[in-house]
């Protein structure tokens, strides 16, 4: 896995598909939930978080200054 990582503003870190960074290192991927809204996924520890109705809420809830968006490209075998 090839990870590089760069700083932007919460607004665009939170969109589906995006992985970033947190303030002690886990790696998250911003997606659509199962049912309706939208979930974290922590990469690290394979959970998700509950689900909430816009990304707003999400990163209201959840988004920190310290986040970072990170380019990661992900091959599975």
């Amino acid at each position: 896995m090839k990870i590089n990582f760069k700083n932007k503003k919460l607004e665009d870190i939170y969109q589906v598909g995006n992985v970033f960074r947190n303030y002690d290192n886990m790696l998250f991927l911003v997606a659509e939930g199962s049912e309706y809204g939208y979930v974290l996924v922590n990469l690290n520890k394979n959970m998700a978080t509950r689900a909430y109705e816009t990304l707003e809420e999400l990163s209201e809830n959840f988004g920190e200054e310290d986040d970072v968006l990170v380019h990661a490209e992900i091959n599975v075998f």
